[in-house]
């Protein structure tokens, strides 16, 4: 929970510190760098104890899920990776490829939008129905 509350307010530190765009300059320098840094990681942290957990269960769909979460997050991991290596090489990427750093974090962010909705348990193929989350309550426990 306590790891939730830092990418909530490092999500906050995204959206109200925004880069330099168009000639408006950074309200504060490294602030929105350094809160996307803070949740991303969180994110592809959350990545790993989702697997941990599907790990631990040790049934076929669980290590169904395990497989996604570790994909999800070395697609986090990657984006991140790419974006510094970026930076420190000069924007050489960047001048190549539009808008690449909006494709890493979306990549990011879909990655670990895949990782949530597979920990949700309600896709069929990814969980037992024993294990399997119903809003409506049917034929399933919500553990």
């Amino acid at each position: 929970m306590l790891m939730s509350k830092f990418a909530a307010v490092a999500a906050l530190g995204v959206a109200l510190f925004p880069t330099s765009c168009e000639g408006q300059p950074e309200i504060i320098p490294y602030v929105h760098f350094g809160s996307a840094a803070v949740m991303f990681l969180i994110l592809a942290y959350f990545c790993y104890v989702f697997y941990k957990r599907a790990m631990a269960k040790g049934y076929p769909e669980a290590k169904l899920r395990a497989s996604i979460y570790v994909l999800c997050g070395i697609v986090i991991i990657a984006a991140m990776l790419i974006m510094v290596f970026d930076k420190v090489t000069g924007r050489v990427l960047s001048s190549r490829i539009l808008s690449l750093v909006f494709q890493c974090e979306r990549a990011a962010l879909v990655a670990f939008g895949i990782s949530w909705l597979t920990a949700s348990k309600v896709l069929p193929v990814l969980t037992r129905s024993d294990e399997r989350f119903s809003p409506l309550g049917t034929g399933a426990t919500t553990q």
